[in-house]
């Protein structure tokens, strides 16, 4: 990519070859004055890295004399809501969907972005764009899902005599091939379900029964749990592996699939970078759909502009989304290419997906969901409070049956009220 000292001097030499006398005189290179865009963020792995790369870039080649300062933290969370409740800010933060619950007289209507660059609200999977907005008014703009995918260790697969390149396509086919893969000999499991990973359990579970809760004609809520056969299914299911020995009691079974111990597993994009650095031979792909039908259910993270911007820095915010989408006229790879080639996301902006870089990739390919299916997680998008539920509500349920051993359906009537009071406590 060019420099900006270079785009700046070549400016300036092609407006000179185009002029001639006064028009000479009157002619002058277009400035900017400097402008600090303050982003925070709480992306501290492998991705905040990547995010680190491309902040420095956009600083480096920017013909706009715009800086980011960016704040990585760990504690992020708490910060952005100690800063907001003391009524200050940065100019940009990078938040979830949930936000438009959690702070929308925080942040801008993103839609504005649409109005000021050359970025176009058509660009993104519009159920991503659905699941960032409410009443018409976009609070982040979108650039990551968060699911989970199904891996497999190809290897394991042969040596049980299954095909390496045929995973199972549905739970029952997970159950059947997992007994298959098991060797107590050599602390072999056929799958993998970590009962204490609740985001992915939970993504799972919704597949078997549905969503959590149910929107009234009233605009209330009603839970899902109680009689839920699909649930039920779900519990059964992961309890028999347990039980059969084919599902390990740990927490940690990403660990022990990077350690070619485990068959089968669910987990998020992030374990591909892992896999591929102990060189296992491995395949994944969407998660098969259960009763509850298609879906895709995940947590959206993207870009918000807080309401502490000032014009100048907003204005500055907007050219860096638009340079992270769309990059400058000379860029080869945009920051958002770079997001899935280089971490192994699928792409929630459909020009990206339309690289051929990115269709020739078996692995991005494999986990890109159908962009029709619905990616609504837990609850109606209208709830506000999802990670609540899922926390005072679906870890103790799951735990409680494959942990403690109780009875399904008992757990299932305790969740039923524990969400009642969930909804209650929020009204």
């Amino acid at each position: 990519m060019r420099t900006k000292k270079y785009a700046k001097m070549m400016a300036i030499v092609l407006a000179a070859a185009s002029l001639s006398g006064a028009g000479m005189s009157a002619m002058a290179e277009e400035s900017y004055e400097p402008v600090t865009v303050k982003f925070w963020n709480g992306w501290t792995g492998n991705d905040g890295e990547v995010l680190m790369d491309m902040v420095d870039e956009f600083n480096d080649e920017n013909p706009y004399n715009i800086t980011i300062e960016m704040d990585i933290n760990s504690d992020f969370q708490n910060k952005i809501a100690a800063s907001f409740a003391a009524d200050e800010g940065p100019d940009m933060i990078i938040g979830v969907h949930t936000y438009k619950f959690t702070y929308p007289d925080y942040l801008i209507d993103m839609n504005e972005v649409f109005d000021k660059t050359s970025l176009e609200k058509s660009d993104w999977v519009q159920s991503m764009m659905d699941t960032c907005s409410l009443d018409d008014r976009t609070y982040i703009l979108p650039f990551q899902c968060t699911g989970r995918y199904m891996y497999w260790n190809k290897d394991l697969f042969e040596a049980a005599g299954l095909d390496p390149d045929t995973p199972p396509a549905s739970y029952e086919e997970w159950t059947e091939m997992a007994s298959k893969i098991t060797d107590a000999d050599n602390n072999v499991y056929g799958s993998g379900v970590s009962y204490t990973d609740v985001s992915s359990n939970l993504q799972v579970m919704q597949r078997f029964g549905g969503q959590y809760l149910s929107l009234t004609d009233d605009g209330g809520y009603v839970p899902n749990f109680e009689g839920n056969a699909g649930y039920k299914k779900f519990l059964e299911w992961f309890k028999g592996m347990m039980d059969s020995g084919d599902n390990p009691m740990e927490s940690d079974t990403s660990s022990m699939m990077t350690a070619g111990q485990v068959g089968i597993m669910c987990s998020g994009a992030w374990l591909n970078q892992g896999l591929q650095e102990v060189g296992l031979n491995y395949g994944v792909s969407v998660l098969p759909y259960g009763d509850a039908g298609a879906m895709n259910p995940c947590t959206v993270a993207g870009f918000a502009v807080t309401k502490y911007a000032s014009e100048e820095a907003k204005e500055a915010c907007f050219r860096f989304l638009e340079w992270w989408y769309k990059g400058f006229e000379d860029t080869d790879t945009t920051a958002v290419e770079h997001w899935s080639l280089d971490l192994g996301y699928p792409s929630v902006y459909t020009p990206v997906t339309q690289d051929e870089r990115y269709k020739t990739s078996e692995l991005l390919m494999a986990m890109t969901a159908d962009p029709d299916v619905d990616t609504t997680y837990m609850a109606p998008s209208s709830f506000p409070e999802p990670f609540l539920l899922a926390n005072e509500v679906i870890d103790p349920l799951i735990q409680s049956v494959i942990a403690q051993g109780a009875d399904v359906d008992e757990t299932l009537t305790k969740a039923q009220s524990d969400a009642e009071a969930v909804i209650e406590k929020i009204k």
